[in-house]
């Protein structure tokens, strides 16, 4: 098996301390000049190294002082139904929840009650959680799941993913949701939850899930920290 080449070596070397918080956000990394002396490697070695990381979102460089450890962003893949759990998980980070309110709605709002497909007698089970990642809130989710496809809800088994709530102890088998996204400022009220300033920038998702039945069983309306979370998507032509 050939060598890796030296600017992989580099990289690896670089990624592992990240990994392991040798260098923590804020964190500014040696200069280009030291790095070349620690790896024996050329200017132009260590650079593209650097802009790999950058790249990569884990470090950003700054003119005139250097280059500093930066959080990783979350990035959902909206072609793919995951938890945030999951996209938390997923840049090795722990993700957690806080609820801030529980319910049960029987006077649900119209836009709801015809998402859902909601009848006489049916309610809604209205769940309001803050979302972290290492404890950082990032997203404030505001969740309405239909009765007809959960009848209860134990909240104490609902603290860190509602997914696995659903699909664990409901047996319920979940096959894909409708997103609608839209770019948006942040209120008081979520600005005070989310730990940022009143107009600061949010993403504001609903989304609908629906059983492999094809029934709608969740409506739920998420403001995420635009700071700290962006959706990609792959298009084709």
């Amino acid at each position: 098996m050939k060598n890796k080449p030296k600017y992989m070596m580099i990289y690896d070397s670089l990624v592992t301390q990240l990994d392991n918080k040798d260098y923590v956000s804020g964190d500014m990394l040696p200069s280009e000049k030291d790095l070349c002396v620690v790896y024996g490697a050329s200017r132009m070695t260590v650079n593209k190294v650097i802009q790999m990381l950058s790249q990569e979102g884990r470090v950003k460089r700054t003119r005139g002082k250097g280059t500093f450890v930066i959080e990783p962003e979350v990035t959902k893949d909206i072609l793919k139904l995951t938890s945030f759990s999951e996209d938390i998980h997923n840049i090795g980070k722990k993700p957690g929840s806080t609820i801030l309110e529980y319910s049960m709605n029987f006077d649900v709002h119209s836009e709801i009650k015809e998402k859902l497909q909601l009848h006489k007698g049916d309610f809604v089970h209205v769940i309001k959680r803050i979302r972290t990642a290492d404890g950082e809130p990032i997203a404030l989710d505001v969740d309405n799941v239909s009765s007809k496809v959960a009848s209860h809800i134990d909240v104490n088994q609902i603290k860190n993913s509602l997914y696995v709530f659903f699909e664990q102890h409901l047996h319920m088998d979940i096959a894909y949701s409708d997103f609608k996204i839209k770019a948006g400022s942040a209120t008081a009220d979520i600005a005070r939850h989310l730990g940022i300033q009143e107009g600061d920038p949010i993403l504001h998702i609903k989304h609908i899930t629906y059983t492999k039945k094809g029934i709608p069983f969740e409506y739920c309306q998420t403001y995420y920290r635009a700071d700290k979370y962006s959706l990609s998507i792959r298009a084709y032509r």
